[in-house]
């Protein structure tokens, strides 16, 4: 009976812990091109193209962050703490950009 519940409760728990969105750079484009997380939650972006990337993250008060060049295949984990619409743009190609939505 006991290891029926402790199974029961680990599906449960494991049901429960969502998977982090992974935006992929490829073509020049953001997919998806708009995202909302929970303040506080990351993204992963990950440089599916075979040509350098960036990201830049502009916050709703006008903060922004440079997380840098992203190579071909690398991948960056970016947190977003405040809420409101967080505009996303790559540096290096300007036309790249999406929106994120903090909750």
């Amino acid at each position: 009976m006991i290891r029926i519940v402790t199974i029961a409760f680990t599906c449960l728990i494991a049901g429960s812990v969502s998977a982090q969105t992974v935006i992929s750079q490829k073509d020049k484009e953001f997919k998806p091109e708009t995202a909302t997380v929970k303040a506080g939650q990351s993204l992963r972006f990950t440089n599916d193209d075979n040509v350098a990337h960036n990201v830049t993250v502009k916050a709703p008060d006008g903060a922004s962050k440079n997380i840098g060049l992203q190579k071909a295949g690398e991948h960056t984990d970016v947190a977003f703490d405040k809420a409101g619409d967080h505009e996303v743009r790559c540096a290096i190609h300007p036309k790249m950009k999406m929106t994120v939505k903090v909750q």
